[in-house]
């Protein structure tokens, strides 16, 4: 399930601030995303919202006149919980099998808000909407990187206990954590897996520091490796992606 974005301050900005975090830690990952997905959203645009859920990524209110938003999401559950008014349409399908989509039902853009992560295999999802894409159509996700610090103790912690850490130590909601895998979830096998389509731009970033709150010392000891690996641009090892891919 992927938050609806809003226009508020990033969570860090306090931290930022006062010198605890670095500044890049003071620009909001969905304004990134919005900067990207804004120049789209023209009257009568085509819309899917890959892993939604109950919460689309983009507003109701934000949309443009004439705006076809669709939602998928592999738990019926989920899309059921949506606000009214939140999809003009919803579909119960899991992105790692072809999409059921008549002809001339293509959309402009695919939109997914960290999502992709949750996929395996990740090759067959992006295949799959690579094809529901009209000529020229973009996707744009928003995805974690297989080799932060986050997602390979991920791999280690059971889903469960991880999931109990996160709601006690960062106050994160047990209902919102579903089992992740970071298939192939970095610049170069992203570049690769995409690398027919028309464009592709992975943009990483460094970003990993609130997981590791609970202890100053071991944030401190984290952000000094972050940023070493941000200064010699070891993008396989950052910890989120923006891909922003055109067929």
């Amino acid at each position: 399930m992927s938050p609806t974005i809003v226009d508020e301050p990033p969570e860090e900005l306090a931290d930022v601030r006062a010198g605890r975090l670095p500044a890049r830690y003071g620009q909001r990952l969905q304004d990134v995303f919005l900067d990207q997905l804004s120049p789209r959203l023209r009257p009568g645009v085509a819309i899917l919202d890959v892993g939604s859920g109950r919460s689309p990524t983009i507003a109701a209110a934000d949309r443009p006149p004439g705006c076809r938003y669709v939602g998928l999401d592999v738990s019926a559950h989920e899309l059921r919980a949506a606000p009214p008014g939140a999809y003009q349409e919803m579909i119960v399908h899991d992105i790692t099998r072809p999409l059921p989509m008549a002809a001339g039902h293509l959309f402009d853009v695919v939109i997914s808000w960290q999502v992709l992560e949750h996929v395996k295999p990740l090759r067959a999802a992006l295949d799959n909407l690579g094809r529901v894409l009209r000529p020229g159509g973009m996707l744009i996700s928003q995805l974690s990187g297989t080799f932060a610090a986050f997602a390979l103790l991920a791999r280690i912690v059971p889903h469960r206990v991880r999931v109990r850490a996160m709601a006690r130590f960062l106050g994160h909601s047990e209902d919102e954590k579903f089992p992740t895998y970071y298939d192939h979830c970095y610049a170069s096998a992203l570049e690769r897996m995409l690398g027919d389509w028309s464009s592709v731009a992975v943009h990483p970033f460094y970003r990993g520091a609130v997981y590791f709150g609970m202890s100053r010392l071991l944030q401190r000891g984290y952000l000094r490796y972050e940023s070493e690996i941000e200064r010699r641009d070891l993008r396989n090892l950052a910890t989120h992606y923006l891909v922003v891919a055109t067929k």
